[in-house]
């Protein structure tokens, strides 16, 4: 029941932190330790807390989420205003997701959980890893890059017309991390070594250019092989 919440709350995670938040909203939560962005943001997440964990009586939790958040972020902000840097993308994440286990711990032993509707684990597992596998995904390899001083390379092709499409990157992430977690969940691992090998017919003019696409796409697929494993650990 327990992991069963945490997954529903995490989903609710990705979509109020990722999906429902755009980046010039996180980008002016950033410039301000206190702002009506942060209220907003924090409302979002106590409603899709609230909302995805099926359970009438966790408003008190949900409520208690929102401002465990709220401090997260005003947090997260007097960091960035203070060292002039936006390298806490990690810790963040991190104290949103402890205090989820956390709140749903203390609220299982102290009210009990009850869904309205009942639905398998390894469903809503998979689910969440799908979800994950998505936006969060690229927000994740953006952030590894940032941390990790990796930047895409300029100048690398002398012919003006090879530029690629805009966002296409991203898409491609995406849809590649989704082949290969539905065909982990399959238990069809030799097909994922396949979609690599065919990936890496790219070829490029600058081994710079090539580098920093292999670390792109050994990324994406390790985000979406992880997902694919511990959703297969779910029995």
């Amino acid at each position: 029941m327990e992991l069963k919440l945490i997954l529903l709350l995490v989903i609710a995670h990705l979509l109020s932190d990722f999906i429902l938040q755009k980046q010039n909203m996180s980008d002016k939560k950033g410039s301000n330790f206190f702002s009506l962005y942060h209220v907003y943001h924090v409302i979002i997440v106590g409603i899709t807390s609230y909302l995805f964990s099926f359970d009438l009586g966790f408003w008190k939790a949900a409520l208690l989420l929102m401002i465990l958040h709220l401090f997260t972020d005003m947090l997260k902000s007097w960091l960035i205003i203070k060292y002039k840097t936006k390298s806490y993308f990690f810790l963040d994440q991190f104290i949103h997701l402890a205090s989820i286990v956390l709140i749903v711990l203390v609220y299982s032993k102290l009210y009990g959980i009850n869904f309205i509707f009942d639905f398998e684990t390894k469903t809503v597992a998979i689910f969440a890893g799908f979800l994950f596998c998505a936006k969060p995904s690229n927000v994740l390899i953006k952030h590894m890059f940032t941390a990790f001083s990796i930047q895409i390379p300029e100048g690398t092709s002398n012919n003006p017309n090879d530029q690629g499409l805009p966002n296409a990157g991203k898409l491609i992430g995406i849809v590649e991390r989704f082949l290969a977690l539905g065909l982990i969940i399959m238990g069809e691992y030799e097909a994922v070594g396949l979609i690599i090998a065919a990936k890496s017919i790219l070829r490029f003019s600058g081994t710079q250019k090539s580098e920093y696409v292999l670390v792109g796409t050994l990324l994406s697929f390790s985000l979406a092989a992880f997902s694919g494993i511990l959703i297969n650990l779910i029995s």
